[in-house]
């Protein structure tokens, strides 16, 4: 009963992980066709500052070394970061991945205890899906970097 449980939690995360991709690759296709809301979201999208330049000084008589130096203004954030930031995938999918492999973990546990042999594949299965998860992790942990980095952009 357990092998079952935990098979069609498997299958219906896989399911759900397809049903979920499908889903935002049809939104970013729609996006680029005529009045697929692509030109709206870039109108509500605020302009991009771009730093004053500031204006010539006439050179100092005296060359003397400052009190207090200046602090340098923040850069832009890379495209790369960019690109993190707005994605919001990792986290809901590594707390999936996490729900998963806690549960097939508990259920190897107790497979142990039955008088029959918990099957070698599942055991393999149990720590794919815990290294799945880790990976997962640590993508969401950069996401949510990356997110920090940008905001208030």
């Amino acid at each position: 009963m357990a092998y079952f449980l935990v098979m069609g939690g498997l299958a219906l995360s896989v399911f759900f992980t397809f049903g979920w991709l499908l889903l935002r690759t049809g939104q970013w296709l729609a996006r680029g066709l005529p009045g697929g809301g692509g030109a709206s979201r870039r109108a509500r999208r605020p302009a991009r500052r771009t730093p004053a330049k500031k204006p010539a000084r006439a050179p100092a008589a005296k060359s003397r070394p400052r009190a207090a130096t200046k602090r340098a203004e923040p850069r832009e954030p890379w495209r790369l970061t960019r690109w993190l930031a707005r994605r919001r995938f990792a986290l809901p999918m590594s707390l999936l991945a996490v729900l998963l492999y806690g549960l097939t973990r508990l259920a190897e546990y107790g497979m142990g205890f039955r008088p029959h042999e918990v099957p070698g594949a599942y055991h393999s299965l149990v720590g794919t899906l815990g290294w799945i998860a880790a990976v997962l992790l640590a993508v969401a942990l950069v996401n949510l970097l990356a997110a920090w980095r940008c905001r208030g952009r």
